[in-house]
């Protein structure tokens, strides 16, 4: 597993045991935790390492346990479920807006039965909505997130789907959309789309996930209410796109996980279950701040 920018942060009381924090270095993400990483916000009684790298990488750590505190897929939960518990605090949350399928060539999602379709990975929420939505016979491949779309340029795929800051880039290539795969969740389903999630080791305890809930909280607040100096940093990461791309997905929304978004989750879940993408999970606990 690769890991960049590793960054240790120390809070004003001594701290003697080390936290990982890994996230991803969207321009959302970056948003969401710049307070804590940079001071503004400390979890007492820590040292915090604070790591970035590619969901898809993430994803497959977090299966590991490698991290204390991780950004996944939400996907991925049912195969995490017994080592982590869900914070409430952090999730990416589309409101009729999504990972987007998008191509050169093709107009309508019918188009691609015997296509071949990029994405990210199989384990990330776009992989996955793109598996329920496209046309039996469409074949799919993994591509890193930003080699997809030279992918479709060069024809080596027919299309693809577009996540993280992409969402709202891809028009720049002349490429155009051919399902928007939160409005397609959203009219199936009548909910909100969960694409990512916070999750925190539940070896900690439970107190100690509490506090960690809050701190990612405190971190989020301090952002919305110092937004210059936070979307100042996010936008070294956002490929010229941070101003449009966080406030869809650093929001009211990722602070608390409103009952929409939780009752959304469980119906993705059980819809991954039932089409035999994810073990079905009876139950799991969210950590609220």
């Amino acid at each position: 597993m690769t890991v960049h920018d590793t960054t240790f942060v120390t809070p004003a009381s001594t701290g003697t045991s080390t936290l990982s924090v890994a996230y991803t270095p969207d321009s959302d993400d970056v948003f969401n935790f710049y307070a804590w990483e940079h001071g503004h916000v400390t979890l007492p009684g820590y040292r915090t390492r604070f790591d970035r790298s590619h969901i898809s990488v993430l994803n497959h750590a977090a299966a590991t346990g490698l991290f204390d505190v991780v950004n996944v897929s939400s996907v991925m939960y049912p195969v995490l479920a017994d080592r982590y518990w869900i914070l409430a605090v952090g999730s990416s949350v589309g409101r009729g807006y999504g990972p987007v399928l998008v191509s050169r060539n093709l107009r309508s999602i019918d188009d691609l039965a015997g296509r071949t379709v990029a994405v990210a990975d199989i384990s990330t929420t776009g992989g996955t909505l793109a598996r329920m939505y496209c046309p039996d016979g469409t074949r799919f491949v993994s591509r890193p997130y930003n080699r997809i779309v030279e992918a479709i340029l060069s024809g080596e795929v027919d299309a693809g789907v577009m996540i993280h800051e992409e969402l709202v880039h891809f028009p720049h290539f002349g490429l155009h959309c051919v399902r928007d795969l939160g409005a397609a969740w959203l009219d199936d389903t009548g909910l909100p789309l969960p694409v990512g999630l916070n999750l925190v080791r539940k070896s900690l305890g439970y107190e100690t996930a509490r506090d960690i809930a809050a701190a990612c909280r405190d971190s989020l607040r301090w952002a919305l209410e110092h937004p210059r100096e936070a979307m100042a940093f996010a936008n070294r990461f956002g490929r010229g796109e941070a101003s449009t791309f966080v406030p869809m997905f650093s929001n009211e929304d990722t602070l608390c996980m409103p009952a929409d978004v939780r009752r959304a989750l469980e119906v993705l879940l059980d819809r991954t279950a039932t089409l035999g993408f994810t073990p079905r999970l009876d139950s799991w606990e969210i950590i609220d701040a």
